[in-house]
């Protein structure tokens, strides 16, 4: 780890070929801001690339700074600046993370994350081309990547070899985006001319389609080690006549499957319209390529790793939240099974004090809808890897244990450490459900329905009758609003399994969400029948009363939940319905004991300047709760990948009067999710309150229509104005009839 990345000059806006190695680079001793600028690692005709400190961090960073007049004006720094907050909020494993971007000194820079390691250009160079099947691996995580960039609203535009990098670990990570945007705003060229789709050289735009088509360059260049055309230096109509005399890849390589050369070849048709339509449809296609060779979702260096066969069920953690004031919240715990003996160990393999600490961790997990016990499951799952590095069964546990951890802390980190141990686990054992059920989840919780799609065929295909491929199954056809099929899932689940409190609460929540309040109720007695001391259910049994307008049996259940597990989200949330109830003084005393519990809870803080400000006789308290909890979400990047915080930050923005940032960071919260009805209504409201009534409209009545919680609508006074206007009853009627 001593040896510091080969960084290509094309990353940062240059035109020469080659790498350039950090070691050869001139050590600087200069700063920019607070930055202190290690080494100078790359370089090109927009700007420079340094190994950087940052002292707030306390860690190194990858600092791009444009050179002196890169960047001319306010009206293109701003554009840079929305695309960098765009990016920052895209979250991937096989992304390099965006942390800042800013103009000190004359000079635009921006930092992401450090990478030690060689760009794919460098790889091929040294060792010469890629194997069909290695290529058709670094493509998927390529594909997965561009995925999410693109359901994020963006585009890359410079999909190429040298802006791809495989770290020391083994990790492909797509790089560069900005800079690549900066180019084609200065000189209209969208990418490098090799990877650039026909029809930009005709002056078309940048879409997804010309993203795609750089696609297909990339894994032809990976096998071929050249280029279908050379078109560098071109200008468009000589470009333009190179096209026809493209060199075929079979040509190169007969050797490679059909399937691959069909995918590179459908990815660079002439016609856009021909090509791929998603980035999630070349991952299919790359995966299925790979066939039975090994797990499609497996990275390249995890394919690396030996294969082992068991046949151990798995059972998982998580909380699922609905999209609500006060979220739904599902946990999945595990059940204890006899497993047989497997090369990644089970419990019945263990002995003596690492099996009391599996059996220990494991009654913790059962438990899991306490967020007290999720921690003490972790410890202990850690502690029996530790004696025993290759238990896949502990190594999938703690995957889901991490998962359920982030239900309730929405910390990113979590969501990274559940990645890292699903994986780890089917590097242990290929053949292990579960820790594919656990990767299934978390990609239906970031919306990556391709990539949770096939988790969940490959968790079904080991354990077809297994409730919790099942369960996860129904999430993911939430993802994709399939709301019927994943009632089915749900259903499915209660069969297979109908003493597991689990299934119930599944189907609950997907019928809370489809507007079936009675059948929600049904579903969350049924789970507390099965798990009398389960708060969750207790909690979400509170929402659905609360919205069915049963006020006092929803302040009975929240009570019972509380003595159960007291927690800030219980104490908030009881602080809400005293607020629906106009009991705005003990709804402040609740949010204040939420506080109490956790003074970074911005939630309370905005339920706690709702209070004030319902009351009418605090606005100055009001204002100073919201801007507290202004101040909490400005300071977790966590909120700039999530839309909801982001449409919720909006809100408060708008509560303390600052418009012009409330209706910027709601565009914002639209542009990443126009569906999710909090996104809808948070914003609606910010609109509301920053006199954009004819923008409120159409997004709360759609809120409303789609399943949100309008029992808050009609007790909020701030919407009264609204709530009253004819053009809102007329909005909100006609979308239930759509419905109906």
């Amino acid at each position: 780890m001593n040896e510091d990345p080969t960084i290509s000059n094309d990353a940062v806006g240059g035109k020469q070929n080659g790498p350039v190695k950090q070691t050869e680079a001139a050590a600087v001793a200069a700063t920019w801001g607070s930055f202190s600028l290690r080494a100078r690692v790359g370089f090109g005709g927009f700007g420079e690339v340094y190994r950087a400190w940052d002292p707030h961090l306390q860690r190194e960073v990858a600092l791009k700074l444009l050179l002196p007049g890169a960047v001319t004006g306010k009206v293109e720094y701003e554009a840079m600046l929305r695309e960098a907050r765009a990016l920052a909020s895209v979250r991937h494993p096989n992304i390099v993370a965006v942390h800042g971007i800013d103009r000190l000194d004359g000079r635009v820079g921006f930092w992401t994350d450090f990478v030690r390691g060689k760009t794919l250009s460098v790889l091929v160079g040294e060792q010469g081309t890629f194997g069909a099947r290695e290529a058709a691996l670094i493509g998927l995580d390529v594909a997965r990547a561009l995925s999410a960039v693109h359901r994020a609203g963006l585009l890359h535009r410079d999909i190429k070899a040298e802006n791809v990098m495989r770290e020391e670990g083994g990790r492909i990570l797509l790089m560069d985006f900005g800079l690549s945007a900066l180019e084609h705003r200065q000189t209209n060229i969208a990418g490098t001319p090799n990877y650039m789709a026909p029809e930009l050289f005709e002056g078309g735009r940048s879409t997804v389609a010309t993203d795609i088509y750089a696609m297909g360059v990339l894994l032809y260049f990976l096998v071929a080690g050249d280029y279908p055309a050379r078109l560098s230096g071109l200008t468009g109509q000589e470009a333009r006549a190179e096209f026809p005399r493209r060199k075929p890849l079979m040509d190169l390589r007969p050797d490679l499957p059909e399937s691959l050369l069909r995918t590179v070849s459908t990815a660079m048709e002439m016609d856009p319209t021909k090509r791929f339509t998603s980035a999630g449809q070349v991952a299919r296609e790359l995966a299925e390529s790979l066939g039975t060779h090994a797990p499609a979702e497996l990275s390249t260096v995890q394919q690396q790793a030996s294969g082992r066969k068991a046949g151990v069920k798995w059972v998982f953690t998580g909380l699922l939240p609905a999209a609500l004031i006060l979220a739904i919240s599902l946990v999945w715990f595990g059940t204890r099974q006899k497993a047989p003996r497997s090369a990644g160990g089970s419990e019945a393999t263990l002995s003596g004090a690492s099996r009391a600490e599996f059996v220990k961790a494991q009654d913790m997990l059962l438990a899991s809808y306490k967020e007290s016990n999720l921690a003490g499951a972790v410890q202990g799952f850690e502690a029996v890897l530790q004696a025993d590095p290759t238990n896949a069964l502990a190594a999938a546990r703690l995957g889901a244990a991490y998962f359920a951890q982030h239900g309730y802390k929405r910390d990113p980190k979590l969501l990274d450490n559940a990645r890292e141990w699903s994986n780890r686990a089917i590097a242990l054992q290929p053949e292990l459900a579960a820790p594919y059920i656990t990767l299934a989840r978390i990609a239906a919780l970031e919306r990556d329905t391709d990539q949770a799609t096939l988790y969940v065929k490959k968790a079904l295909g080991f354990e077809p009758h297994s409730a919790e491929a099942h369960g996860a199954q129904g999430e993911v056809y939430e993802a994709q609003g399939r709301d019927t099929e994943a009632i089915g899932e749900y259903r499915q689940a209660i069969d297979l399994a109908p003493d597991d409190w689990r299934w119930p609460m599944s189907l609950g929540v997907a019928e809370y969400r489809q507007g079936h309040r009675k059948e929600a109720i049904a579903q969350f007695q049924r789970a507390i029948d099965l798990a009398p001391d389960n708060a969750v259910a207790f909690y979400d049994l509170s929402i659905a009363h609360r919205q069915s307008g049963q006020l006092e049996q929803a302040r009975n259940d929240l009570d019972r939940s509380i003595s159960l597990d007291p927690t800030a989200p219980k104490y908030a949330a009881l602080g809400s319905l005293l607020l629906f109830q106009g009991q705005f003084e003990k709804a402040a005393q609740m949010e204040q004991k939420a506080i109490e519990l956790n003074p970074n809870s911005y939630q309370a803080y905005e339920d706690l300047g709702a209070a004030y400000s319902w009351s009418g006789t605090n606005h100055d308290k009001a204002v100073q709760a919201y801007r507290k909890a202004i101040v909490l979400q400005e300071a977790d990047h966590a909120k700039r990948r999530d839309p909801e915080r982001v449409a919720m930050l909006a809100d408060d923005y708008a509560a303390v009067g600052d418009a012009r940032k409330s209706l910027e960071l709601a565009r914002q919260a639209l542009a990443m999710d126009s569906n999710d009805p909090t996104v809808n209504y948070r914003t609606g409201e910010a609109f509301e309150l920053s006199g954009r009534r004819e923008a409120a409209i159409p997004l709360i009545a759609k809120a409303v229509a789609n399943g949100y919680d309008a029992y808050e609508l009609e007790h909020s006074p701030e919407l009264a104005g609204l709530r009253s206007d004819q053009r809102f009853t007329a909005a909100l009627n006609a979308l239930k009839g759509k419905k109906q």
